[in-house]
């Protein structure tokens, strides 16, 4: 078990901001860095970073919490996985009370995988570079490609001999068991007999974001008419094919530096690439672009450029993926290489700048190239020009940007010439359409989301209004209300400081929490705060009432409040500046002593379970809490609640 030392120097190490930045685009806005959120689809950032609190939190989906607990749902990792993450990220030596035998059988399946996948890596490497069979067939053959030793080892890249049960043999030595080099794709049963799955190739480990073997591809070097010329790990709980894009652990930070990825098409392209200091790349990895890989790319930049082969086979492919990057709401340019080239034969070829230079003259935006590849060569065929048109209309309305949207419509309208007029026609009908659809649901998913109104998640239990917590949510509420559009510093409005201080809170009573919702919708959005006030657009009754309520002038409270809900009552000429920072200061004291109880109890249940790890961690969350507690405490000149 690790230490509660080694825990705390953990948390006290790892910033959120580098932490999350792994693995996110972050852009600074004021004192908060915000990007797309990793756990949910969405065009519209709403996944906010907050360094001077060390936290993370999306406004779409809700998730949110420390370093550790970003890694643990990113990685799917358990609590001592993710503190192992990230001292290994941080060089911090991980001291632990008691240290257990190696027992690679017994170890959670998801992370028995990784151990083997690492493992199998390793003899690829071994198996490349210190045998003679891996010197003379396969280091020859990325000698002669051009790799040098720093690239091949970067890439991790191996070597499988011409042996039915090399690794088998090697790995059942070293501990691993037939089931889960089986379960990790290694190697396969005929007859109840097991052998290797890749033999007699050299190896293309492909790495997850994080930089961990998740999956290989093999490379057959001998002519064959029975053997496919690559071959990949089948579907592991692991690797899923359409969710990963070769390269991505090599290229995430400098496809965020340079603010664009190349995505190419095979291993050798990105690798040959990455060799020249083109480094922001990426492979799909001979399949068409899907859907996840796309959002893959998008939590690091906006803006793709792809490279592709100039024949008509490399155009085909190149359109395939356009329509699901456009629904993605990503920036899409096309490179089509010149013919019988590849990314690979051309940068060795030209040379870095060269290919740079090539690109920067030669990319499309991906909409125009479409319609001007769609209009050659159909002559004056009025039917075959109509589909076209439709094939492009059914592109362009897939872009949420309004003004690019239109944009688009002009230069299509020109290109196909058409007058504009039916083209916005035509997309208007097909966005009304898609929109249509999104809002049909099934009888069991309307089931679903009735339950889910009923009882809203992480707002299931609604405070009782005697309650403190209740007057201080409803006096938040208040203060949008009055206030927002109000400067609150240089940098923010009342509204963008409430936000700001809410981002690790939710609300409990879910009226209020709907009417902070829309606050934070409406930032995020650039709608002006004065909209969230217009009662003739609400159709829910319980908001509507409340908002009535809260804007009925004025909103007055008694003095002795204080002494009940402990809110502090000021005079009409007092600064509204004071009143929102000490509603705020009040609002989260309040909320730290009901999060100090949720702890008390993983606390016990932990304990009680034998979860020593989850117990450590709930302790040490609250002894952060605690701390925050007394400096609030001396803030609002307040004495201590019992809890």
């Amino acid at each position: 078990m690790i230490t509660r030392d080694t825990i705390a120097k953990i948390l006290d190490t790892a910033q959120i901001e580098q932490v999350v930045g792994d693995f996110v685009n972050l852009k600074k806005s004021g004192s908060i860095l915000k990007g797309n959120c990793p756990f949910h689809q969405e065009k519209t950032p709403s996944f906010v970073v907050n360094p001077n609190k060390n936290i993370f939190k999306c406004f779409g989906c809700g998730k949110g919490g420390d370093s550790v607990s970003f890694i643990m749902e990113h990685e799917k990792f358990s609590f001592p996985e993710a503190l192992r993450y990230l001292a290994n990220k941080y060089h911090i030596e991980i001291e632990e009370t008691q240290v257990a035998a190696e027992d690679k059988q017994a170890q959670d399946e998801k992370d028995s995988l990784l151990i083997v996948l690492n493992f199998a890596a390793k003899f690829y490497q071994k198996q490349l570079t210190e045998t003679e069979e891996g010197k003379a067939i396969g280091l020859s053959y990325f000698k002669e490609r051009g790799f040098l030793d720093e690239t091949i080892s970067t890439f991790q890249l191996g070597y499988a001999q011409d042996s039915y049960d090399s690794l088998l043999k090697d790995a059942l030595q070293n501990g691993y068991n037939r089931e889960l080099l089986l379960k990790a794709g290694l190697i396969k049963e005929k007859n109840d007999k097991a052998y290797d799955f890749f033999r007699d190739r050299v190896m293309f480990p492909i790495h997850n974001v994080s930089g961990k073997v998740i999956a290989f591809g093999g490379r057959i070097l001998k002519k064959s008419e029975n053997q496919p010329k690559y071959i990949n790990t089948a579907e592991t709980e692991l690797y899923h094919k359409s969710q990963i894009l070769y390269g991505i652990a090599q290229a995430k930070n400098d496809i965020r530096r340079e603010e664009v990825c190349y995505l190419v098409e095979g291993y050798t392209d990105v690798i040959s690439l990455y060799q020249a200091g083109i480094r922001n790349v990426v492979a799909s990895s001979g399949t068409a672009l899907t859907k996840e890989q796309v959002q893959l790319i998008r939590r690091f930049t906006q803006n793709i450029v792809i490279l592709y082969d100039g024949d008509a086979a490399g155009v085909k492919a190149a359109l395939r993926g356009l329509d699901i990057v456009l629904e993605q709401g990503l920036n899409v340019k096309i490179v089509l290489l010149p013919d019988s080239e590849d990314p690979d034969s051309f940068v060795k070829k030209n040379g870095t700048d060269a290919t740079l230079d090539f690109i920067k003259k030669e990319q499309k935006d991906f909409i125009l190239f479409k319609a001007t590849q769609g209009i050659k060569d159909i002559g004056n065929d009025p039917i075959k020009k109509s589909e076209v048109i439709k094939d492009i209309v059914e592109s362009i309305a897939l872009v949420q940007d309004n003004i690019k949207r239109q944009l688009y419509i002009k230069h299509c309208a020109d290109i196909v010439e058409v007058p504009e007029n039916i083209l916005v026609n035509e997309t208007n009908k097909i966005r009304t359409q898609h929109f249509k659809k999104s809002r049909e649901f099934t009888q069991e998913e309307t089931q679903d989301i009735n339950t889910y109104v009923q009882t809203p998640v992480n707002h299931t239990q609604l405070i009782s209004k005697t309650s403190q917590l209740y007057h201080q949510e409803r006096d938040i509420v208040r203060i949008l209300l009055e206030h927002a559009d109000k400067s609150m510093t240089e940098e923010h409005s009342v509204a963008e400081y409430v936000i700001f201080e809410l981002v690790d809170i939710d609300f409990k009573n879910d009226v209020f929490w709907k009417i902070i919702k829309w606050h934070m919708d409406a930032y995020q959005n650039d709608i002006p705060f004065s909209e969230i006030k217009n009662l003739n657009t609400l159709e829910d009754k319980d908001v509507k009432e409340c908002l009535i309520e809260l804007m009925s002038s004025p909103y007055e409270l008694s003095p002795n409040w204080f002494n009940k809900h402990e809110i502090v009552v000021k005079g009409n000429g007092d600064a509204y500046k004071s009143d929102v920072v000490s509603a705020m200061q009040r609002f989260r004291y309040f909320k730290l002593m009901e999060l100090m109880k949720i702890m008390d109890e993983k606390i016990k249940t932990a304990e009680q379970a034998g979860r020593f790890e989850e117990m450590i961690a709930a302790l040490m969350k609250k002894m952060e809490l605690v701390k925050t507690r007394e400096q609030l405490a001396k803030e609002i000149q307040t004495v201590i609640h019992p809890y």
